[in-house]
């Protein structure tokens, strides 16, 4: 009768769980939707990290975006290598396969990215403070149509993050990234995510929800365009 007792006691917590999950999706979405300016939905996996030896790893990456949830606009593929250095630095690369489209009517266009990473441990801020993570990026990327011109662009995320004692939310962060091109000698895009709660809810799969707002312009326009972004990022 034990593990009886133990499932129908879990029971009412998974379903809490999977209520207030429904809530936040709800919540984000319509966050995102409010307003004149655009939204969009992204669904975000990671595959488990595999040791490959000798301070390398790997792990697969693809992400999706949906603009108001309306159709697939773009899709990453992705798979990132790791070496760590030392206790207090690690260098990363990842070729990247990018297909996106500005309609469902429009052909799919291809942009293939490799990038390096060097980035520092996390440093912990005080003894009940937050965790400070960095990520330092350049990128390479060639675009479907442009022939064989490179575009570089450095990429630089900052992030604050708080663990939680609580039943359902583990942890909060806030962060953000700012894109700087570098053939047009400009910030370009800025990224700034006032909310990523991590979640319990599968034991196997770390979760977060994340809601974000896009700052971007094109060429060498002075007009920014922003869009409302609420996010699901798996962790296998």
């Amino acid at each position: 009768m034990q593990p009886y007792k133990k499932m129908t006691r879990s029971l009412p917590t998974r379903l809490s769980k999977w209520a207030l999950t429904l809530c936040f999706v709800l919540g984000f979405g319509l966050l995102s939707a409010n307003g004149s300016e655009a939204s969009a939905t992204w669904l975000t996996a990671n595959s488990p990290k595999l040791d490959l030896g000798n301070g390398w790893s790997t792990k697969s990456h693809t992400e999706l975006r949906m603009p108001d949830l309306e159709y697939l606009s773009y899709v990453r593929i992705s798979q990132k290598f790791n070496y760590k250095i030392n206790d207090s630095w690690t260098l990363g690369t990842h070729p990247t396969l990018e297909r996106s489209r500005s309609n469902t009517k429009s052909d799919w266009s291809n942009t293939y990215r490799f990038d390096l990473e060097l980035n520092p441990k996390k440093i912990k801020i005080g003894e009940s403070g937050p965790t400070l993570s960095m990520r330092n990026r350049w990128e390479l990327r060639w675009k479907e149509g442009k022939g064989s011109e490179i575009f570089h662009r450095v990429r630089q995320q900052s992030k604050l993050s708080w663990k939680l004692d609580n039943a359902f939310v583990k942890s909060y962060s806030l962060g953000n990234e700012v894109f700087y091109e570098v053939d047009k000698e400009r910030i370009t895009l800025n990224r700034f995510y006032p909310i990523i709660l991590g979640v319990d809810i599968f034991e196997s799969v770390g979760t977060s929800f994340y809601l974000m707002y896009q700052s971007k312009r094109s060429g060498l326009s002075s007009d920014w365009n922003g869009t409302y972004v609420s996010g699901i990022s798996l962790k296998f």
